[in-house]
This record gives C-alpha cells, structure tokens and sequence, in this order.
C-alpha cells in the first residue's frame, strides 16, 4: 500500500512539474531524454473538451461553432485548470475531495492563461497556437457526429441556385422589382 501511495505522489509531481499533463506522453526514450512534445495533445485534454462541448451534434461546440472555431483560449484555459485540479485530489497519495473553487484555482487559471498567451505570442508568425485550436474543434465536431461548415453551406445552396440567382440578376430582376 504504501509503494502505490508513493508511486502517486510521484506522479502527481511529474504531472505537475512543467505542466507536463499537457503534453502528448510519447515514447519511452523521449519520456527518458525529458524531451517534452505535443503540446496541448495529452489524450484528456480533447476528452474532457468533447464531453463538455461536443458531446453530440446539438451540443454546444456545434451550436454555436462562431464561439468556438477555433476552440477558446478561455475555454482551454479552463479544461486545463480543471486537469490540474484532478492531480491535486491525489496529492497525498490517495484520492481525496479537492473542491473547484474561484478562490483555490483562481490563480492557476491566471497562470495557465498568460503561458497560453506568451506562448501565442511567441509562435504567432507560425500559427501554432490557432492551429493547435482549430484541430481541437474540428476533432470535437467529428466526435459530435456534426457534418462540417463547408458541407452545411453546401447543402444549402446548390449549384443551380447559385446559377439561378446569377442569372436573376444579369437580368436585372430583383425581388424588389417583382414586389412593386
């Protein structure tokens, strides 16, 4: 017993030490060079993002795809804040009630926001971090089943509409002029 409780406390160090829970676990001699990659690619991150937004094609990350393409800063912000408050319930080594509250994670989000930011700032010219968050909410619009933005304006208007509308208007007919 006191083998696992020291093996979780370890953990949660090593999780906690760097933001590493952040970071895609990958192969063995990476985790042994401590050469940290995939960034904001750790598996619980996208879970965590489809069970709250993309649960389904009704769900918020769908509904309201203007707030959410690309995935919020805020919003992953939170879903990271939400992590590290996960690690601390085993803290001590065995699970513990830890409550998500303003007042304890307040600062954390704080902090993992300007990380976000700095980070943003810092790659801009690449586009890492927008390109980090639109593949967020075009995995978590998979998950949902929703079909895609091009494929929904597709379907609205065709290609005869369009052509219909074309001609319409080369020929000066509007539906102002038809009302009249």
């Amino acid at each position: 017993m006191k083998s696992a409780i020291k093996k979780n406390c370890a953990l949660v160090e090593e999780l906690t030490e760097g933001a590493s829970f952040a970071f895609k676990v990958g192969d063995f001699l990476a985790l042994v060079q401590d050469k940290h990659h995939g960034f904001l690619k750790a598996p619980i991150i996208q879970k965590i993002i489809n069970m709250m937004w993309f649960a389904n094609k009704n769900d918020e990350g769908i509904k309201y795809h203007a707030w959410f393409k690309p995935f919020p800063l805020p919003a992953l912000t939170l879903v990271l804040t939400v992590i590290e408050c996960c690690i601390d319930k085993w803290m001590t080594g065995t699970h513990m009630d830890v409550p998500f509250t303003v007042q304890d994670y307040c600062g954390r989000y704080d902090s993992h926001l300007k990380c976000l930011q700095d980070f943003d700032e810092v790659t801009k010219e690449f586009g890492v971090l927008k390109g980090i968050c639109a593949k967020i909410y075009e995995d978590g619009r998979i998950h949902s089943g929703a079909p895609s933005l091009s494929t929904q304006l597709q379907n609205m208007v065709s290609a005869q509409i369009i052509a219909a509308v074309i001609k319409e208007h080369q020929e000066g007919s509007t539906t102002e002029d038809e009302l009249e």
